[in-house]
């Protein structure tokens, strides 16, 4: 059967303005993992990347012509709603017989809204989604019924949807290939300015989900499954060797979760010879370093680490179920420097509870543990999070207009969805971009980012990101 994979355009907010320039243009591995298996499995699959390949609606109405696809599968995040709904209508407008699929946070996180409020959705992929493709897939081909296939929501009729049995997720992760990058054009993927030393750049995932129980996280308590070290070290070598890769970013939630199983990949790598190959930069959490591991990681190539902060205070913190202090996070900024691993620093502005004071304090304390590389959201409280639901039942989510869910809200011109103690919208916009320019703007800060220019990409992504902060006041971008 053929079948597309969309990934829609974010062009809304703040990215249509700045995201394209300093942004990120990630591969959308979660698209690729499904594609991979359902080619493995006799089908026909693509990968169109709408916002990596500059797709416009136009553009895409023609490819769905041409490509007479049996089904269309569209990613779907919250703050590309609209975008997504509007490439599922273009697939109906195409063909009204293709069956059109959506998955991704936003329907996995309400998925019988999602079926039921749009008329050109078929059906909602929940969760974990190759091997539930792959069964919708035979459920056309009329050898399994839908109702048969776990983990979806689907039409009976107009405004009716039925949701199947919930699909246990696959705990051994080497049971899913390999992502074939080559049916996406690698050449047009880069991190966001500020994630990476050199290019090429890519995306990897080594792990799925994490156990800890953040609110603000959508992926909170959801377990742990790993790949082995084994496939692993096959796929970066396969990033070197076919891609050119000089920089790999791994993208799992809590990348040193396990302690064990990170010195052994450590030691593969080395071991291997790509530690001389290339560099690689991880996310992980503040009390899952120490000394040894940090040292062992540096052997094997690693450049980065990217801490969830969050706050500044005790208070802020424990209010999101963090379950950190502020003294491990001064802690871990410490070893990551002693060592010689350049740190992120993610923090939020209007964290539930918070007044102005408080936020000015999140600025400060991250000029105090000064990581190389300070990021500030808006904390947006997403469907599916605990957070969400807190505040709903609160009655204080200001709006369901889904494309205005974004963390870069001080850099648009819409209200916040929500703000904690029914502060001020415009106050807490500005707080974002205050934040941005006090941490970036200082004397020492400068001179370091300007001292380690030493080649013209460098040069390009700083001056990219000095643009980015001077936007500033009206939210609008500088022409």
């Amino acid at each position: 059967m053929k079948i597309v994979l969309v990934m829609p355009s974010l062009d809304n907010g703040y990215w249509k303005k700045l995201g394209k320039k300093v942004g990120p243009k990630s591969e959308p591995l979660s698209l690729l993992y499904i594609a991979t298996y359902l080619n493995q499995h006799g089908h026909q699959a693509e990968v169109l990347d709408c916002e990596a390949e500059g797709i416009s609606y136009e553009e895409l109405e023609g490819k769905f012509r041409e490509g007479k696809y049996d089904v269309v599968g569209v990613a779907m995040m919250t703050a590309m709603y609209s975008q997504a709904v509007g490439v599922c209508e273009i697939a109906k407008k195409i063909n009204p017989n293709t069956k059109v699929i959506v998955g991704g946070s936003h329907p996995s996180l309400r998925p019988k809204e999602t079926v039921q409020e749009q008329a050109s959705i078929d059906i909602a992929a929940v969760g974990e989604a190759e091997v539930t493709f792959k069964e919708l897939l035979d459920a056309f081909a009329e050898k399994m019924t839908l109702s048969e296939v776990k983990g979806i929501v689907y039409k009976v009729e107009e405004g009716t949807v039925i949701q199947t049995e919930e699909r246990d997720k696959i705990q051994d992760l080497d049971f899913f290939p390999i992502p074939d990058r080559n049916l996406i054009k690698m050449e047009l993927y880069r991190p966001s300015v500020s994630y990476y030393k050199r290019l090429p750049a890519y995306t990897m995932v080594t792990t799925r989900g994490c156990p800890y129980r953040c609110t603000f996280c959508a992926t909170a308590k959801s377990g742990y499954r790993m790949h082995s070290t084994q496939r692993v070290i096959e796929e970066i070598r396969m990033l070197v060797e076919r891609f050119g890769a000089k920089e790999i970013l791994f993208r799992d939630d809590t990348f040193t979760l396990n302690r064990e199983r990170t010195i052994e990949l450590c030691d593969a790598i080395i071991a291997s010879g790509l530690h001389e190959k290339v560099i690689w930069d991880c996310i992980t959490r503040a009390n899952l370093i120490d000394l040894e591991l940090v040292n062992k990681m540096k052997e094997a190539g690693c450049c980065g680490m990217h801490f969830g902060v969050e706050g500044g205070t005790q208070k802020l913190i424990d209010g999101i179920q963090k379950d950190s202090t502020l003294e491990i996070i001064k802690e871990a900024f410490k070893v990551c420097k002693k060592v010689g691993i350049e740190t992120r620093g993610y923090f939020m502005i209007g964290l539930p509870g918070s007044t102005k004071e408080d936020d000015l304090a999140t600025i400060a304390f991250a000029k105090e543990i000064n990581p190389d590389w300070a990021q500030f959201t808006l904390c947006t409280p997403y469907p599916g999070t605990q957070m969400f639901d807190e505040v709903l039942a609160k009655g204080e989510i200001k709006s369901q207009d889904w494309d205005n869910y974004q963390t870069w809200s001080g850099f648009s011109e819409h209200n916040l969805v929500w703000t904690p103690n029914s502060r001020d919208s415009e106050e807490l916009k500005a707080l974002q971009r205050r934040a941005l320019k006090e941490f970036y703007f200082r004397p020492k800060v400068l001179f370091k980012k300007i001292t380690k220019i030493d080649n013209l990409p460098i040069l390009k992504k700083y001056v990219l990101g000095a643009l980015a902060l001077a936007s500033g006041g009206s939210g609008r971008a500088p022409e």
